[in-house]
């Protein structure tokens, strides 16, 4: 069982390294680090070909591109990665020290499964027990898969196309949910992660904190999986309602917090 971390990076040189180092510190370490500059303007490559230099028994590989979004980035870390198995890890994110060594030993005994997550601050099965399968179902109603914290068969990844590289949010709920159509998922309910030093999924700087893209984004997606399909539109709609309700308490939340009325939708 061989794992590959692919890592997308842009302009965060001090953040990569220490998403980097929380992957050095694995008890278990994956076969490559496989870091994807995506056309980074700051010292983000020089950084690297130095670490290569001084640090020779990590296993970094180093692809750099044009600039193309963190999906596309995704996708040619995915193309050379040599591992059975992908896991994910953006750069301003880190692995707790038993995140890989706790995933390897669940897919050592559910080799089925072909994407695996695992719980962060904000995310955890609410059933309890230690592994809750995810259907697709389940997936249609929210997405349950942080993306530092998936681990996937590379194969599946290939078959299903990988990142939607046309979309700049939500692409990782797009991908999940053509996984969850064919094949096993799961989520592993310890926290292992923590993501962009512990803030919320929504209503902080940055791309997630963009709550028109993002729910944006997550309509997009269920029109993609609306069209090429029959059957299960009623299912969709209340899934659709669903999600434009938990926009409209997102909005109310970072309102409430910030002290202003933002009433638009």
């Amino acid at each position: 069982m061989r794992f590959s971390c692919v890592i997308p990076t842009f302009n965060r040189r001090e953040r990569l390294r220490v998403a980097l180092a929380s992957v050095a510190s694995q008890s278990v370490r994956p076969e490559e680090i496989v870091v994807v500059d995506d056309g980074s303007r700051d010292d983000t490559q020089e950084y690297l070909t130095g670490l290569q230099r001084t640090s020779p028994d990590l296993p970094l590989v180093v692809l750099r591109q044009e600039n193309r979004g963190p999906a596309a980035a995704r996708n040619a870390g995915i193309r050379i990665a040599s591992g059975d198995y992908v896991a994910f890890l953006d750069d301003d994110d880190l692995w707790l020290p038993e995140k890989l060594a706790r995933q390897q030993q669940i897919l050592a005994v559910h080799p089925d499964i072909a994407l695996l997550g695992c719980g962060a601050d904000t995310l955890f099965a609410p059933r309890g027990g230690l592994l809750q399968d995810i259907g697709l179902r389940s997936m249609l109603i929210r997405n349950w898969f942080l993306t530092p914290g998936v681990v996937a068969r590379r194969d599946v990844l290939l078959a299903c196309g990988g990142f939607p590289e046309d979309m700049c949010v939500c692409e990782d709920y797009a991908l999940w949910l053509s996984i969850a159509e064919k094949h096993r998922c799961a989520l592993l309910n310890e926290k292992l992660i923590v993501c962009g030093d512990g803030k919320r999924s929504f209503g902080e700087s940055g791309l997630s904190g963009n709550l028109r893209a993002l729910y944006a984004g997550e309509r997009e997606v269920y029109r993609r999986w609306r069209k090429g399909r029959r059957g299960g539109g009623l299912y969709l709609g209340m899934c659709e309602f669903l999600a434009a309700i938990k926009h409209m308490r997102r909005r109310m939340v970072v309102a409430w917090e910030r002290g202003t009325a933002d009433p638009a939708p």
